[in-house]
């Protein structure tokens, strides 16, 4: 029986990704399978075909709709039982999301400039810009968007005080592969605090 419905974590925008957190249940489940629902009003909502892991990368179809995740709980004997999560607020496209930046008393948060995307065969290579006002390195956050398919995202650590410009390179996963296809990235110091998140967009064939 569940004892506090699911919930779920991240943006509701075309190309981002959410993820289902399973809520808490009584009868000693031990495993979970989820559901994810295109929701157009409060009371109708259907499943979105083939959308049954734990976490949704939210398309374009879904834009204008809200979202919400129904999750099963099966225990050893067989028995399942379900709970919806509340929905999510109303879908926006890409170019709907606003930046939050991000700082902390006595901390300024580091900058980026994000100056250069190519791609050549099937890696993606980029260089950036980024600094900072501590010793401490910062962490970069690349995350590979396209609308309606499921965003990746990976992490990488720098130096960035005073500022340093930095190059990397990494393999494009099938589904990034032709039409538009977005960089996103983000630089966030020990503190916490975060710089804009700055994007680069190449178009393929």
């Amino acid at each position: 029986m569940n004892t506090a419905k699911p919930t779920i974590s991240g943006t509701p925008s075309v190309g981002q990704e959410l993820t289902a957190s399973n809520g808490t249940w009584s009868g000693g489940a031990t495993s979970f399978t989820y559901q994810w629902q295109r929701c157009t009003s409060s009371t109708s909502c259907a499943n979105v075909d083939g959308a049954t892991a734990r976490t949704y990368g939210v398309r374009s179809a879904d834009a204008g709709d809200t979202i919400r995740v129904a999750v099963t709980a099966h225990n050893s004997s067989g028995s399942t039982s379900s709970a919806d999560s509340d929905q999510t607020g109303t879908v926006t496209s890409s170019g709907g999301t606003t930046t939050v930046v991000t700082t902390v008393p006595g901390n300024r948060a580091p900058t980026l400039t994000f100056l250069s995307l190519r791609r050549a065969g099937t890696l993606v290579y980029s260089r950036f810009r980024v600094c900072d006002d501590s010793t401490a390195r910062v962490n970069i956050t690349e995350r590979d968007t396209k609308p309606g398919v499921l965003a990746y995202t990976r992490h990488f650590l720098v130096q960035a005080r005073p500022c340093t410009t930095y190059a990397r390179h990494w393999g494009l996963a099938a589904r990034f592969r032709h039409g538009s296809y977005t960089a996103k990235l983000q630089a966030r110091d020990r503190q916490g605090a975060t710089s804009p998140v700055r994007t680069r967009t190449l178009h393929f064939r």
